[in-house]
């Protein structure tokens, strides 16, 4: 057991308190400067515990043992799920641990269908983990003041401590968490839902169903697994009634995280929520942020912190986006993974433009360093709106959204149009009517030539009984 785990609540408290205080006065350049070099000395901890690795480097021409302060960190191969866990067997992946000193393992979504990656946490790191998270919600909610319920319905056996927060992690069941929330959640200040874009539809009619009043349990929400777009958070708050733009406690959030490396890479503030709004109507807010001119469906803005990972930009284009690339800080990590592609397409914002772009908001700059995420690079198919343009459509009428499961499919069509076919909640909800005016409505924001059907629950023919514990794919598989 570590030495957090020794010290009592108020100690923990003070801590956290004293930390980030000590993070703000650092400032972005120091700690940016500080990730870096944390950043190498990861990779020189993977070459002497990985095998793995060690191999990588030397087809790359580097002697693992030559790695040091003086290395170039962009030599260094680039780790991807194709030429590690694709590649190796998990014994040559991992530092050589006896199975009795592993505690945690997680996998990733095996979305892409090929394989797994997997994160193993030795008990020694597992049972500290919680500190990051209570250092995230502290910054965020202020946990440490109000007394805080958590009820996480992530998927995939997504669970985490706390030791600011009492946590039911209770997955993808919608009647388990509204109880909870319903009945133990009015003894708590606040209460925070953790859940996907995908499943909180569920959890939402349940919780009209059966009385959970979000107003009165000061309800916020954490959203992860995939790509949160404004018109689903104005949605989502809408239904719980929050006042996104207004309310100083409540609020809908993004984190992103990597089933290989860790939950909560990267995460929405109060600021950068304010930031991404504000991008709908100042052009040239969004062309700051984005280098240019902005994407058919607005990134994600998201804080991080550098003493946690340090973040790279692949092969950037005109406007400074390429593919993510994270390297975890930190020494003892099981499977290191350093300079891991995530497949996802990201921009790293300069502090200047981050200052200037939060002012142009009207919002206080974030005290950590920003970066855009717009979505998986193998979303974006030549001749297809993004996944996240069409969610920005169906979410756009909220009497629409209502009649909607959110499961949809996007494929060509026979006479190269984008086909776009949408599971109804409901069998009646299927209508011609319902699919004329989506159609409408991709008219008006630049979508016209989109092709649209609603089908009921059940002639959806796409996984048509969701299970929500695995990622949904939106988009038809590409042509080989």
């Amino acid at each position: 057991m570590g030495w957090l785990s020794l010290l009592p609540a108020g100690a923990v408290r003070t801590l956290r308190g004293f930390l980030l205080k000590q993070g703000r006065r650092m400032g972005g350049a120091g700690m940016l400067a500080r990730s870096k070099s944390s950043a190498l000395r990861a990779c020189m901890d993977a070459a002497r515990h990985s095998p793995a690795y060690r191999t990588l480097l030397q087809e790359s021409g580097i002697n693992p043992s030559g790695i040091g302060p003086q290395t170039d960190l962009t030599s260094l191969p680039v780790l991807t799920k194709a030429n590690t866990f694709e590649r190796f067997a998990l014994a040559q992946l991992a530092r050589p641990l006896p199975a009795t000193t592993l505690a945690d393992v997680l996998t990733s979504s095996g979305r892409g269908g090929r394989s797994y990656g997997f994160r193993l946490t030795a008990r020694e790191q597992y049972e500290e983990a919680w500190f990051d998270i209570d250092l995230g919600l502290q910054d965020i909610f202020g946990v440490d003041d109000k007394p805080t319920l958590l009820v996480n319905c992530l998927p995939m056996g997504v669970v985490f401590r706390s030791r600011a927060v009492a946590v039911a992690n209770v997955s993808v069941r919608e009647d388990m968490a509204c109880s909870i929330l319903r009945d133990v959640g009015p003894g708590f200040a606040q209460t925070l839902l953790c859940t996907d874009p995908m499943f909180i539809r569920r959890l939402l009619d349940e919780a009209q169903a059966v009385g959970v009043d979000w107003r009165a349990l000061g309800t916020s929400v954490i959203l992860g697994e995939e790509v949160l777009v404004e018109t689903q958070r104005d949605y989502i708050a809408a239904r719980m009634g929050i006042a996104i733009d207004r309310d100083p406690h409540r609020l809908v959030g993004s984190s992103f995280g990597v089933g290989e490396l860790g939950l909560n890479l990267l995460f929405e503030t109060r600021e950068t929520i304010r930031m991404r709004r504000a991008m709908r109507g100042n052009p040239a807010l969004a062309q700051l942020l984005c280098g240019g001119a902005p994407p058919d469906a607005l990134p994600s803005v998201f804080c991080y912190n550098p003493l946690r990972t340090h973040l790279e930009v692949l092969n950037p284009d005109a406007n400074g986006f390429g593919e993510l690339c994270i390297t975890m800080l930190g020494a003892g990590n099981v499977i290191a993974l350093p300079r891991y592609a995530t497949g996802d397409m990201a921009r790293l914002v300069p502090a200047q433009d981050a200052q200037q772009a939060a002012a142009l908001a009207g919002v206080q700059a974030p005290w950590l360093p920003v970066a855009l995420v717009q979505g998986r690079i193998k979303d974006r198919r030549t001749g297809l709106p993004s996944v996240e343009a069409i969610k920005e459509l169906i979410y756009r009428d909220h009497a629409i959204a209502d009649q909607l499961s959110g499961a949809f499919r996007l494929e060509p069509a026979g006479d190269g149009r984008p086909r776009l076919t949408l599971q109804a909640n409901m069998a009646q909800a299927a209508t011609l009517e319902l699919a004329r005016r989506l159609a409408q409505l991709g008219a008006e924001s630049g979508l016209a030539n989109l092709q649209v059907q609603v089908l009921g629950p059940e002639e959806f023919p796409w996984r048509p009984a969701l299970d929500y514990e695995r990622k949904f794919d939106y988009l038809a598989a590409a042509p080989v």
